[in-house]
């Protein structure tokens, strides 16, 4: 039985640094991007990382009756893990 090998190899995959999140005002402007060249391992830690802590948050925020405020960090810091697995995504997407 052979291996099968993802095309592109994981290994190469790296973020684009196409996706962008934190849109303001009234045009929806977005404040953030995320880095290009980060490799697949590292983003998919870190946005392993940003959303177990937003899970934990949003657990506080509806447990405590003033639970806004960790309500807007979850939200937050799901937007920024959100922002990395989709940039992923694309580079893994052939033709994107």
């Amino acid at each position: 039985m052979s291996k099968i090998v993802p095309d592109p190899p994981l290994s190469s995959i790296t973020t684009l640094g196409v996706v962008t999140f934190g849109d303001y005002g009234e045009n929806q402007k977005p404040l953030f991007r995320v880095n290009s060249g980060m490799p697949i391992e590292q983003a998919l830690e870190h946005a392993s990382t940003l959303l177990f802590y937003s899970k934990k948050l949003a657990m506080e925020a509806a447990m405590d009756v003033r639970g806004e405020q960790y309500a807007w960090a979850a939200h937050y810091l799901c937007e920024m893990g959100k922002a990395v697995v989709d940039d992923l995504t694309q580079a893994m997407t052939p033709g994107s």
